[in-house]
């Protein structure tokens, strides 16, 4: 235990220097080393059953001290854990961070594993380090303190950063999401802001009333307006820059879209379940931009679970789209196979006959053909103008669900959109289970950018010429 105090009053002194190369790199070192030896002390003091000794003569490594202690007093030292996981990592990765200004992160987060020391002596040792020395500094140099929050959080701070850097940072969000989750406030690092306020020029009677508290002073409130981010425009309240939110506030979605990528492995099938693809859906827009991962969901939806689908293949290649198209003709059953008819119909007359030669060809021993492929003669027939109206068997003034009509969604594409997200999400909270609702909304919002695709029709020939 003494040897740990001597050690951290070490790490303090070298960090107060105001001039010394390898500040960090050293201070961590050495605060570390207090802190390995301050837990093995508690180990031999408090649980005599754990071995600290190996036969060679060495002890146990840092890491398995902690998680040892952690062990025996649950989740009270878990703040203390996750600081000197991310103290540990950045003394692993230090030739790494060489280059950057992390300066404000190390002090925030080596300021609370301090605090967090001092806590943990008197606790378990009875032992107040406050009182064996008159540390109480304030910082003075030549630049504007930045707080380690306004460093993680303003893009301009670390967006040239390495990724070594980046991905440190982010375990410091996911060590700090960690312990929200399990509703702990304590934090792993200190915030820490320097304002200066000019309220007239000090003068001496100022500084009288300040040492005269008999005085009457002014008291100074600081207010943030409360900021309310909800998917319900009503519950929303304050204001938001654009730039701030977007990189951060969805990736939830993109996480689950990632938790599949690894259950799968090869990337070849969804394993979330049609209930979770939903949940996709319903925030399609926001899921990062991928081939594989559009080409996968799309296939998901047309071959296994038979729902919306549009979204991911409108963004597709031709070369691809037309891959899934062929893919759903030769494999796909009833219902899936009737998006075959809507989507050649679609597509216009040249889809249409390259198509009607392909079932011709296909059926012609057949003398009793299957259901779409009347489906398909009947769409031709059809006198509907509208291409969409036409494909969903559908007329302008026919009502969709509720008081929604086909009419309202061909004249407001973001009503159609929204409608979808929204359903969708029901659908996910077993509040719907209007599939075929949901699959004609899909086509009301994106079926128009298939309405004489050049692109398509351009593939489609050069595999049927």
């Amino acid at each position: 235990m003494k040897n740990s105090i001597a050690g951290m009053f070490s790490a303090i002194e070298i960090h107060n220097k105001p001039s010394i190369e390898y500040r960090y790199e050293m201070v961590v070192l050495l605060l570390l080393n207090s802190w390995e030896l301050l837990l093995k002390a508690y180990l031999y003091k408090y649980h005599k059953s754990v071995k600290l000794f190996h036969k060679d003569g060495t002890t146990k490594q840092f890491e398995n001290c902690l998680n040892i202690v952690h062990q025996k007093l649950g989740k009270d030292f878990a703040p203390e854990q996750e600081n000197l996981n991310v103290l540990y990592e950045y003394r692993n990765q230090v030739a790494h961070f060489y280059i950057e200004e992390l300066d404000p992160i190390m002090f925030a987060l080596i300021s609370k594993s301090i605090i967090f020391y001092s806590k943990f002596l008197k606790e378990h040792f009875k032992f107040d380090i406050s009182s064996q020395s008159n540390l109480i500094l304030l910082p003075i140099g030549f630049k504007r303190p930045m707080s380690p929050i306004d460093y993680i959080s303003n893009t301009s701070a670390n967006s040239k950063a390495s990724s070594e850097i980046k991905e440190f940072l982010h375990n410091i969000i996911s060590a700090t999401k960690r312990l929200d989750d399990e509703n702990i406030d304590e934090t792993i690092f200190i915030d820490f802001r320097m304002n200066l306020t000019n309220v007239n020029r000090i003068t001496n009677a100022d500084l009288i009333a300040g040492i005269d508290n008999t005085k009457q002073n002014k008291l100074v409130f600081t207010t943030k307006k409360e900021v309310i981010v909800s998917r319900k425009k009503e519950e929303t309240q304050g204001t938001f820059l654009y730039e701030e939110l977007q990189e951060g506030i969805f990736d939830e979605i993109n996480n689950i879209v990632n938790a599949n990528r690894l259950l799968a492995k090869d990337n070849s099938q969804f394993m979330l379940g049609d209930k979770i693809y939903y949940r996709i859906y319903s925030e399609r827009q926001h899921v990062n931009y991928n081939i594989e991962t559009f080409e996968l969901l799309a296939k998901t939806a047309m071959l296994d679970i038979y729902a919306p689908f549009l979204y991911w293949i409108t963004k597709l290649p031709a070369k691809n789209f037309v891959d899934l198209l062929l893919q759903t003709y030769e494999y796909g059953k009833i219902p899936k196979i009737h998006n075959v008819v809507k989507i050649v119909h679609l597509i216009g007359p040249k889809a249409v006959q390259i198509f009607t030669k392909l079932l011709d060809e296909k059926f012609k021993h057949e003398v009793q053909k299957p259901d779409f492929v009347y489906t398909f003669g009947s769409m031709i027939k059809s006198k509907q103008s509208e291409p969409i109206l036409k494909c969903l068997k559908a007329t302008q003034n026919q009502i969709l669900f509720g008081q929604l009509s086909y009419d309202a969604c061909l004249k407001d594409n973001k009503l159609s959109k929204n409608t979808l997200s929204v359903e969708c999400l029901n659908f996910f909270n077993n509040k719907s289970k209007q599939k075929s609702v949901l699959m004609n909304l899909d086509y009301l919002s994106y079926g128009s950018l298939l309405v004489n695709n050049e692109k398509i029709i351009e593939e489609l020939e050069t595999r049927f010429s």
